[in-house]
């Protein structure tokens, strides 16, 4: 058994795009910079994890990932939105041998060790855990077994909808886990508020 972290992420001078209003291009840069070493940190710590992989389009993006000790994918040229992107790169970790995937978003300031060990522990049950934003609109986390057991539906804002009622129509066993440390991720002015406030 084998199971991978993946973490998708754009460029880091192309990242938290609607924080424009309240942050400069060089700080919102940073903020994604900061934001995906604290995710990568966690997934380090968490003994449930035993490799850590990125997918981008963006060198820079991909060497600081490489800096940091993780597997750095290539989005495809052929690739088509960020569904495909996902759905590729867990194609190239089974190849590498994954058994289990845990796809987590890349600005998660809230995420804990004891996170992803719940996330596991949910797995063990389930063939897909679904974790929402704070919404329960979007998918925060996503883990399954085997890694490429469920489609990616990334990339639409209502993905949590769509992966769930994509998992049962696959036959597959689905659990919904909402978690305030895996669902507070930072989009908006107000979320970069609430991260300052705390």
């Amino acid at each position: 058994m084998s199971r991978w972290a993946l973490i998708p992420i754009k460029g880091f001078d192309r990242g938290k795009s609607r924080l424009s209003e309240v942050l400069p291009p060089l700080e919102r840069a940073q903020l994604a910079r900061d934001l995906f070493e604290h995710v990568v940190g966690v997934l380090r710590e968490s003994p449930e994890i035993d490799q850590i992989a990125v997918v981008s389009d963006s060198l820079d993006a991909r060497e600081h990932a490489e800096r940091l000790g993780v597997v750095a994918l290539s989005d495809g040229d052929d690739t088509d939105g960020l569904a495909d992107v996902v759905d590729n790169a867990l194609r190239d970790l089974e190849r590498r041998g994954a058994t289990s995937a845990v796809i987590c978003m890349s600005d998660l300031p809230d995420l804990t060790v004891q996170d992803i060990a719940s996330v596991a522990r949910w797995l063990d049950q389930s063939d897909v855990v679904l974790v929402p934003d704070l919404l329960e609109q979007g998918t925060n986390v996503i883990a399954m077994k085997p890694a490429t057991g469920l489609p990616s539906c990334l990339g639409h804002e209502d993905s949590l909808h769509r992966h769930a009622t994509r998992a049962r129509e696959l036959g597959l066993t689905v659990s919904i886990q909402p978690s305030s440390g895996i669902g507070f991720d930072v989009d908006r002015p107000g979320d970069l508020e609430r991260m300052r406030r705390r």
